[in-house]
């Protein structure tokens, strides 16, 4: 009989503590995914000043991407090379940000974007072009980098 009054009482005094332990997690995930897409902001806004080591600051130790104008997957130092023939010099080109899908799961990330990129050709006419990406966060040293990266023109 005694267990019939403890069990309910068991159910009304741990739900709580339940609720606040998704609080705090949701929370959590929050405070990551707002960093998260503010460094995705950061590191596009680079490829506009041509910011070469500021980019490549981004990138994990272990680095693996693959630009859509590429050939193959593309390492750390391979990215180097890629960004000084790609973006030699700033631009007046504006690059956006078309959030897609997150993922979190404790220290990995995955972001999906759509990237609007545009620019004022020779002839003064506004061009656009458009390429989706996908980058996996992961923290080294405590800070989040970007492990991998694929991105493909739409």
């Amino acid at each position: 009989m005694k267990l019939i009054f403890f069990l309910p009482l068991m159910i009304i005094l741990i739900t709580p503590l339940f609720a606040q332990d998704e609080e705090i997690n949701n929370t959590k995930l929050d405070k990551v995914e707002k960093e998260i897409w503010s460094l995705e902001e950061d590191y596009i806004s680079y490829f506009g000043k041509a910011n070469h080591e500021a980019i490549l600051s981004f990138y994990h130790s272990q680095f693996l991407g693959w630009p859509d104008s590429e050939l193959n997957p593309a390492g750390k130092t391979r990215a180097a090379e890629f960004l000084v023939e790609k973006y030699p010099e700033p631009t007046q080109s504006v690059f956006k940000i078309k959030r897609e899908g997150i993922r979190i799961a404790e220290d990995v990330v995955i972001t999906h974007y759509l990237l609007i990129l545009s620019w004022i050709d020779d002839e003064g006419v506004e061009q656009t072009r458009k390429s989706r990406l996908t980058h996996t966060w992961i923290k080294e040293d405590s800070h989040w980098k970007i492990l991998g990266g694929m991105s493909n023109r739409q």
